[in-house]
């Protein structure tokens, strides 16, 4: 009895291992730098953001690249924060605490660009308005973007979107690049929303 409990409990770590292997294969063929899954606090932004930014001195990329992937990544980790279901189990009002305990966040990059993907469970009800404000972003050319931003400055109805319309003005002007998204349905009541953001390495000013 001794030994088949031995035996299976080594197969189980054997296949663990494989999993381990196979994850870190297929991260480094979507050439992803950080995955991370669970609670998202302050200290999980700071923890972050210093890993990467370690790892683009590495790679020595030049300063203009590191500062807006730097930029978007903060930006990208609050947003989650700012949507996270509020009325859920697993929320609090802390960020210290943990506004999100079940947000996922991913980086990665390629010999063009970086690209940060985020997701998180969120209401249907802020699926609505969020999709409203990512189209309207998109949709939106330099002088566009400088108008929008002054009225969320104002306290205008962007501004009801928890703050995150105003950050995600701001990735915009610093990647001129489009948002990918997606809302996968998990109840009547609930989505998880998923976010793609690129940051072109090539030097270019503000959007």
């Amino acid at each position: 009895m001794r030994k088949s409990r031995n035996r299976s409990k080594q197969t189980n770590q054997l296949n663990h291992l494989k999993n381990i292997i196979a994850f870190s294969e297929l991260m480094q063929e979507s050439d992803a730098n950080i995955v991370y899954l669970g609670k998202v606090t302050q200290s999980t932004i700071d923890g972050i953001t210093d890993m990467m930014e370690e790892s683009m001195i590495e790679r020595q990329e030049s300063r203009q690249t590191t500062k807006r992937v730097y930029h978007v990544m903060i930006e990208a980790l609050q947003n989650i924060c700012k949507h996270a279901d509020s009325t859920a189990d697993y929320a609090s009002n802390s960020l210290e605490q943990g506004l999100a305990k079940d947000g996922i966040f991913l980086i990665g990059h390629n010999e063009e660009e970086y690209y940060v993907t985020t997701g998180n469970q969120i209401t249907t009800e802020n699926t609505i308005r969020l999709r409203d404000t990512l189209d309207k972003i998109n949709a939106l050319d330099k002088d566009g973007l400088r108008e929008m931003h002054k009225q969320a400055m104002a306290g205008g109805e962007i501004s009801e979107v928890g703050g995150a319309g105003l950050g995600f003005i701001d990735i915009k002007k610093k990647t001129g690049t489009e948002y990918e998204y997606y809302f996968d349905p998990v109840s009547a009541d609930h989505c998880f929303f998923i976010l793609t953001i690129r940051i072109l390495k090539e030097s270019v000013k503000d959007f």
